[in-house]
């Protein structure tokens, strides 16, 4: 650029005369412009490359902005699906425990044992009652067919048949219905005296020893189901409505690790709670391992 404006002013000073100076002179402002033009246009492409990689440089945090307002997240306790505090339903000494905390039980397992000697004393004479009102019964039987077939013949009144054959036969039947409702009643009595698991489940509390005494108020024993549990959490009014039954949701318990588990939304109250204005929300997870214990917080997310 400078030996060219040079070749202008020796160009210049060749030449003759005012008028063709001042020509020359214009010539190369122009020509100068012409460069500084061309100089910016080419400058420009890189401006605007430079604002597109700004632009695609600030994309990812605005899309991980938006993927972390819509992920809803609240947090909850841990509680069991299925429990229970099992009370003995009769007052009496224990006699066995057999059962700890943390023991696993299957359904119809014997858990406590009361002292049941008199009540087994109380079944075995109920037993015999029975047995005495079936032979009266079998002897009124067969003499109640004996007594149809002589009035059949006309040997006896019909006056003599009711009060000799078919009084004391109905009579013998009624005994033995009773026997038997009693030797029953006796059974249910016996059977209350063992305590027994009414689920599958953990024992998670033992109240009472060998030796001491059973209430009917007080439980013995507290029973759980592990293998589903349910997280109690809630949202506000803002998010309520966004949630479904069923809708599956991503579950964190910082307890056990920070791989999450999979539950299943199971339940959304229609009404806010009054105390906390938020709306309660249950969520139902599978806990096949038992890793998920009752009084565990965990952190829900909704997707």
């Amino acid at each position: 650029m400078v030996n060219l404006a040079n070749y202008f002013v020796n160009t210049d000073r060749n030449l003759n005369g005012g008028t063709s100076r001042v020509a020359t002179r214009n010539i190369l402002t122009a020509i100068l412009l012409s460069v500084l033009v061309f100089l910016y246009g080419c400058n420009q492409p890189a401006d605007n490359s430079r604002q597109v990689q700004n632009d695609k440089a600030t994309t990812p945090a605005s899309s991980e902005k938006e993927t972390k307002q819509s992920v809803i997240t609240f947090s909850g306790k841990i509680e069991a699906v299925q429990w229970a505090n099992l009370v003995s339903k009769v007052a009496g000494k224990v006699a066995s425990v057999h059962v700890d905390i943390g023991s696993f039980v299957k359904t119809g397992q014997l858990l406590v044992s009361l002292a049941a000697e008199d009540k087994a004393a109380e079944i075995e004479e109920a037993a015999t009652q029975v047995d005495s009102a079936r032979v009266e019964y079998e002897l009124a039987l067969k003499s109640y067919q004996r007594g149809k077939e002589l009035l059949a013949a006309q040997a006896i009144s019909q006056a003599d048949y009711d009060n000799l054959y078919e009084g004391p036969f109905k009579k013998a039947e009624v005994k033995l219905r009773s026997a038997r409702a009693t030797l029953q009643k006796k059974q249910i009595a016996y059977d209350d005296m063992f305590i027994k698991a009414p689920f599958a489940g953990v024992i998670t509390a033992k109240n009472i020893n060998p030796g001491e005494m059973a209430g009917t108020q007080s439980p013995v024993l507290t029973l759980v189901n592990l293998d589903q549990v349910v997280i109690k959490g809630a949202v506000n009014e803002n998010h309520i409505n966004k949630l479904k039954i069923g809708q599956q949701v991503r579950v964190k318990v910082a307890a056990i690790s920070d791989k999450p588990f999979t539950g299943k939304i199971s339940n959304i109250a229609l009404a806010a709670d009054p105390q906390t204005k938020a709306f309660p929300v249950k969520i139902q997870v599978d806990n096949p391992e038992h890793l998920l214990k009752p009084g565990m917080f965990a952190e829900v997310f909704v997707p």
